[in-house]
């Protein structure tokens, strides 16, 4: 037998979700429906019948491809709420393969790992760089999956 492994990484196994009684969700938190992150639209509750509980209807929408979903659970039942995470960096460039270089003003620390987004969003936060313009992106995080939802330009020049 050998005494030789290695270890390449470790993981604190830190869930990345939690469990919440159905019944006391609300419009605008969010939800896992089929394994992806939601924001609730919509909640409807059934009143409990002669032989089942309330149940309750949620319609919500993934916070990451927009795409609308539902799902039914008893309102007694727990349902599993997703850790979302909401942080803003500076971003100082655009490298050639195309990812921001973002700062975390609190950490200190870099991030390079986060694609420039198409489309109108992606062009704003292009040309706001290419001007030497502080801007701030807003960055969204569940499910080890990541997103820049906002931009807005950094009128604090205490850099």
């Amino acid at each position: 037998m050998s005494d030789d492994f290695e270890v390449e990484t470790a993981d604190a196994g830190a869930s990345k979700h939690y469990p919440v009684q159905a019944s006391s969700l609300k419009k605008g938190q969010h939800i896992l429906i089929k394994g992806r992150p939601c924001k609730i639209d919509n909640i409807s509750t059934s009143k409990p019948g002669k032989h089942g509980s309330a149940k309750c209807s949620f319609v919500a929408i993934d916070i990451f491809t927009g795409k609308k979903s539902e799902a039914i659970s008893p309102g007694h039942a727990n349902v599993d709420v997703p850790i979302v995470t909401r942080k803003e960096y500076l971003a100082s460039g655009i490298d050639n393969a195309g990812f921001l270089n973002l700062y975390d003003e609190e950490s200190g620390d870099m991030i390079e790992d986060i694609r420039l987004p198409e489309g109108d969003m992606g062009d704003k936060i292009k040309g706001m760089v290419d001007a030497d313009a502080m801007c701030m992106v807003s960055v969204i995080r569940s499910m080890g999956e990541e997103k820049i939802i906002d931009v807005k330009e950094d009128n604090n020049k205490n850099y």
